[in-house]
């Protein structure tokens, strides 16, 4: 984030009092890809909670934000947004026990949303920010045992923090074009279900780190 702060700092004493030609409510479109890096532990196969999983998902990325900005000064705006964005990152791969063969697990991390802060410097038409705040998603995963047909399914929400930076330029009055990175960093508490077969089996440590790269459009009110 450092080179955001550097271009903050380079552009605000040129700027021209353009914070007011932002100020207000939006909403608009953003699309884009989404990428998940996923790890948690199980005891489906064994019965001791120390197998590893770990899973890497791609997805399309497409939803919505909604937003307020106001003045903090000739250039500086501060604001708060909410965006939701559908995307399916999930991935799947057989578990690699000593004899225990065709087990499979499978990790989805699905619908982003996040509601943060916003910290943005006004510069003609041009608007360079940064954003943090909560982030959640809903997250599946599975145990199955192709060997005797068992599955295992964990349904849960993921919770935690997401920090991003982004930069919009504005077509017209109300409308503006941009793009956005956001990181978010997702956990999720120990879980437990009933298999097809009646055994309780866990899922534990869910962690997934998600990377949003999104186009946007903006419609300010």
């Amino acid at each position: 984030m450092k080179w955001l702060a550097l271009a903050l700092l380079a552009v605000a004493p040129a700027a021209q009092a353009d914070a007011e030609a932002w100020k207000g409510f939006y909403g608009g479109f953003g699309l884009g890809g989404a990428n998940a890096k996923s790890t948690w532990v199980t005891d489906a196969t064994f019965g001791t909670l120390d197998e590893p999983v770990e899973h890497s998902a791609k997805s399309v990325a497409g939803g919505v934000q909604w937003g307020y900005r106001r003045p903090a000064g000739e250039h500086l705006l501060l604001g708060l947004e909410f965006a939701w964005y559908a995307a399916h990152m999930e991935d799947r791969s057989e578990a690699n026990l000593p004899g225990a063969a065709n087990r499979e697990r499978v990790t989805k991390v699905l619908h982003p949303l996040s509601l943060a802060a916003t910290l943005g410097v006004a510069v003609s038409r041009s608007l360079v920010y940064v954003r943090g705040g909560f982030a959640y998603a809903m997250i599946e995963l599975q145990a199955i045992n192709h060997q005797i047909g068992n599955v295992a399914t964990w349904e849960d929400h993921a919770t935690g923090w997401t920090a991003g930076a982004g930069f919009e330029y504005q077509l017209s009055r109300h409308l503006s074009l941009g793009f956005e990175y956001d990181y978010a960093r997702l956990r999720a508490a120990n879980l437990s279900t009933v298999n097809s077969g009646g055994v309780t089996v866990q899922a534990a440590d869910f962690e997934t780190k998600v990377n949003l790269f999104l186009l946007r459009a903006n419609y300010r009110y």
